[in-house]
């Protein structure tokens, strides 16, 4: 990857320019043709290819990496199965069901400072029709390592990487020509799926370069989005995502910023849960379980992070809708095998409002948590982790969790806190730490945690049961709305008729 890394100096002559969306692009450069499709799969031979694709089984990771020059000026670099196979599917998971219209930013800058600073209005366009997710840093171990590989990659610091930013392309769906702007030195695209072999389209095209970057799940281009002398954008990297036909294609967005992006709350110890102090929630509201839903009580576990505890949120016939209900929001999901097996694992989802239960229970949530109904991304059953960092963080400043067990135990390893759960205690707590440093916010990791079993109540032979909630940065709901999703059963049912 050494040779990846370093970049080939060029100058930019003076022509006109004109500013596309968040960056100025000359207009008058040449389109080539004909066009040169870049397949990674064509860079390595069946042996190599095969020996790529492999990954170890007990961590998922690639075994080996290979980076190819495909050009030299500008430099632009192909990494095929950068990602394995299991990572790609990792972060699919992650942000089912949340999935937002992508949107367009657009310059509001008054000078070159602004500018320079990418500091954008984001806006639906009919240019883009994609959907897409920001996702949070190290929203699992899986992300985490992924983002220091892509550090790697680009040969920057992981604190120049901005949130890496899912994207996903139905038939029709796309994104049309625009730049990433010079405020980004460096994108990486990788590509999470596979289009079938007969769709020819759902590329990345580089009109000026004569360029198109066929997606092969698990490769990553990079290239340089700005001149390395002037500072300013490189016009030739006007690219487009243009639509499949056939299939759906996934994808994320890494850029790096000419900023400090990625901050993180301090550091701290973490103690051994016979060193942690226990509270039992259940307990907090006394030992009876109410067939209707009582009044709330609220009670604040810790000053800082501010961790939230109330008991019976659910009442039982509640718990029992939702351990129960036949109607879901789509398939289930399952990582029973393979490396990431350990991985909380979501068994379905609950449509916004789909039943005047769970729209009493998302209501309710709203107000514990502080935040507008329409930042709640659907509500998800699952089985937690075991292990720190494999519970899903969420996309968003907030997540919540209401345990369906008859009794489970909630470990915060860095805050030093076991919590004693029964079946419709929920707790919440923050991702983000909106205190410390510029306050804009930086990551807490603090509240990461771990499942496990209550000693003194529940069948040990019953697997954990329970309901993730992640409240998100932007109206999720709201701009779900604004535009229909087309699910990947529906694309395929139309492909086969």
């Amino acid at each position: 990857l050494a040779q990846a890394r370093r970049f080939y100096a060029r100058r930019v002559g003076l022509l006109p320019a004109v500013r596309r969306a968040m960056a100025r692009v000359t207009a008058d450069l040449p389109r080539p043709e004909p066009v040169t499709v870049v397949d990674s799969k064509a860079q390595l031979t069946e042996e190599e290819e095969a020996a790529a694709r492999s990954f170890d089984p007990r961590t998922g990771m690639p075994r080996s990496l290979r980076a190819f020059v495909v050009v030299r000026d500008p430099r632009m670099t192909v990494a095929p199965h950068f990602f394995s196979g299991p990572e790609c599917d990792h972060l699919i998971r992650l942000v089912q069901d949340s999935w937002m219209p992508s949107l367009v930013g657009q310059a509001t800058y008054s000078s070159d400072e602004e500018y320079s600073k990418g500091d954008l209005q984001n806006a639906l366009s009919n240019t883009r029709t994609s959907w897409s997710c920001m996702m949070r840093y190290s929203q699992t171990v899986v992300v985490e390592r992924l983002e220091h590989r892509l550090a790697s990659l680009a040969g920057l610091p992981t604190e120049q990487l901005e949130r890496m930013n899912m994207v996903r392309y139905a038939p029709g769906e796309l994104f049309d020509e625009h730049h990433d702007g010079k405020f980004r030195p460096i994108t990486v695209f990788v590509y999470l799926s596979d289009l079938p072999e007969d769709d020819e389209e759902g590329d990345t095209f580089f009109p000026h370069l004569g360029l198109s970057f066929r997606p092969r799940r698990g490769t990553a281009v990079m290239w340089s989005n700005a001149d390395p002398e002037t500072g300013q954008e490189d016009s030739r990297m006007l690219h487009s995502g243009r639509a499949p036909k056939r299939g759906v294609k996934y994808g994320v967005n890494c850029f790096f910023n000419v900023r400090r992006m990625r901050q993180f709350h301090p550091a701290v110890p973490e103690f051994e849960a016979e060193q942690a102090a226990v509270v039992d929630v259940s307990a907090l509201g006394g030992d009876a379980r109410p067939e209707e839903q009582p009044k709330l009580t609220v009670y604040r576990l810790c000053l800082d992070p501010k961790v939230l505890a109330v008991p019976a949120f659910l009442s039982a016939a509640e718990a029992e809708h939702l351990l129960g209900a036949p109607a879901v929001a789509g398939p289930p999901e399952t990582a029973t095998e393979g490396p990431f097996a350990e991985e909380a694992r979501t068994l379905r989802t609950f449509g916004a409002a789909e039943s005047p239960a769970v729209e009493a229970i998302e209501q309710r949530l709203a107000g514990v948590a502080g935040m507008g109904l329409e930042y709640m991304a659907r509500l998800r059953l699952v089985r937690p982790s075991g292990r720190v960092g494999w519970n899903n963080r969420g996309c968003g400043p907030k997540s919540a969790y209401i345990c369906l067990s008859e009794g489970e135990e909630v470990f915060f390893p860095r805050l030093g806190m076991r919590l004693l759960l029964r079946c419709g205690d929920l707790l919440l707590w923050p991702n983000v730490d909106w205190e410390t440093g510029s306050g804009t916010g930086v990551e807490d990791l603090r509240t990461l945690r771990r499942h496990g079993r209550r000693e003194d109540l529940g069948d040990p032979s019953m697997p954990l049961i329970g309901i993730d909630v992640h409240l998100h940065d932007h109206p999720l709901r709201e701009q779900q709305r604004m535009r229909s999703f087309v699910t990947d059963a529906e694309v395929a049912s139309q492909v086969a008729a």
